[in-house]
């Protein structure tokens, strides 16, 4: 078990995130490359798609934040994710340098469908949760031009 989470949705909010896994400490930004985002699981938590993480060649990537975990965080966070994720093993770019990739884990859609649109309410709490923690002033423009559910 990594003792890296990298988060790109709703888990970038410190709200959030305490309220799941008290123990974790934010670590810094960092790009997950050849990813894409996309909303690829209706959620009844949301009312709208959920987050994922699609590979994908010719994207420049998807930005988050990386966590470090404890071992009593990671069974909350994976209870709290559940069905329908899975957890992954990812390189990211910690602050979207080069030649400094970090192994974590991140969750990832096990059976893929849509795309579906967001909820406004979880776009925003992602939106939110990105200026929160100093994601790239282009990667926050692209996630507040995504539609959402009217």
């Amino acid at each position: 078990m990594s003792r890296y989470y990298f988060a790109y949705a709703s888990n970038l909010d410190s709200s959030q995130m305490e309220r799941r896994c008290p123990d974790a400490q934010y670590r810094s930004k960092a790009l997950l490359t050849k990813h894409r985002l996309a909303f690829t699981h209706p959620s009844s938590t949301w009312g709208g798609g959920s987050a994922d993480i699609v590979e994908d060649e010719t994207s420049p990537g998807v930005w988050g934040g990386v966590y470090e975990m404890s071992a009593s965080d990671w069974d909350r966070l994976n209870e709290a994710e559940g069905k329908p994720y899975k957890r992954i093993k990812v390189t990211v770019l910690e602050a979207g340098v080069e030649d400094c990739p970090l192994e974590c884990e991140a969750f990832k859609v096990v059976d893929p469908t849509g795309p579906h649109l967001p909820s406004k309410l979880y776009h925003e709490k992602i939106v939110r949760g990105a200026l929160a923690r100093g994601l790239p002033a282009g990667w926050i423009a692209w996630l507040r031009g995504l539609s959402t559910k009217a």
